[in-house]
């Protein structure tokens, strides 16, 4: 989903570039995340997750990895509709098309779907790293599978 040919320049491509790589690192355990569409809407989905405390939060460009992994899965639970909401002027061409995807199937069994993976995500990577972990903690155990950029 980001182009590796170029660094992050956005809060949104931040939190994209982070949400791929943990959802990548989480793969390697469940292949079946990995599959397309699902991989592409649960790293648009983390994004967003992501996004919202790092805004709450004043984080900008690289200051997005502080984030901690614990916010990230409250919005998930608690506020995943707005953070999903406050994405929708991202150009497509990081995701723009799928955040409305995923809130066109709100509520339903493919969003309860799409919502799993990305619970389970943040849950292995706290299982891993403990409840307090932020995105830069694990850039360590993302270097060790080659998935840190």
């Amino acid at each position: 989903m980001t182009n590796p040919e170029r660094a992050p320049r956005s809060r949104w491509e931040f939190a994209i570039s982070a949400a791929e790589q943990l959802l990548l690192w989480h793969g390697r355990t469940d292949p079946q995340v990995l599959q397309e569409p699902l991989r592409t809407r649960s790293v648009v989905l983390l994004g967003a997750c992501i996004a919202t405390p790092a805004v709450t939060a004043g984080l900008d460009g690289s200051d997005v990895s502080k984030v901690p992994l614990a916010d990230a899965a409250t919005v998930l639970e608690r506020y995943v509709a707005s953070a999903l909401e406050s994405c929708r002027d991202v150009p497509d061409s990081v995701g723009g098309r799928v955040v409305d995807e995923i809130l066109s199937v709100y509520g339903q069994p493919q969003f309860e779907e799409i919502r799993h993976v990305v619970r389970e995500t943040l849950a292995h990577h706290m299982a891993d790293s403990g409840p307090h972990v932020r995105i830069i903690d694990r850039r360590q155990a993302l270097l060790d599978t080659g998935l840190q950029r």
